[in-house]
Formats: C-alpha cells, sequence, structure tokens
C-alpha cells in the first residue's frame, strides 16, 4: 500500500514536511532531483485532492517545489 496524506491534516503543511525530509537528504549528500520530488508529493495527495493533482501532472512546463507551495496554499484556502 502506497503512503498517503492524512485527510485531516493541512496539504500545504504536510507539503512542507516532504521538502524539508529532500533538504535533508540533500543535506547527507543525497540529493533528489526536483521533478522526482514534485511528483512524489502530488501522488501522495489524499483521495479528495486527486483531481487537482492530475491537473498538476498534466501541466505543461515543469513546476518548481516553491511554485508547487504556492499552488496547494492557494487551492486549500
Amino acid at each position: 500500500m502506497r503512503y498517503k496524506m492524512i485527510e485531516d491534516r493541512s496539504v500545504a503543511e504536510q507539503t512542507y514536511e516532504i521538502i524539508n525530509l529532500g533538504h535533508s537528504l540533500s543535506d547527507a549528500e543525497m540529493k533528489l532531483p526536483e521533478k522526482f520530488l514534485d511528483m512524489s508529493i502530488v501522488d501522495k495527495f489524499h483521495k479528495s485532492w486527486e483531481n487537482f493533482g492530475m491537473t498538476l501532472k498534466n501541466q505543461k512546463g515543469r513546476l518548481f517545489l516553491d511554485d508547487l507551495m504556492i499552488t496547494i496554499s492557494i487551492e486549500e484556502e
């Protein structure tokens, strides 16, 4: 079973935690490509966010982590 974000917690907060884990790995010289981290976050959205996640996956162009964080914060509000 795949890990999913928790339904009753802020998606922005959980995204921030995943980004921080990525930064921790980078600090330990185990850098993950940003595109991998982006798509990993989108894949972890809970069921109620699946349509939003599909929209993000189908966008043309690259979505940077900062942009992803802003987009999630706006969607959540």
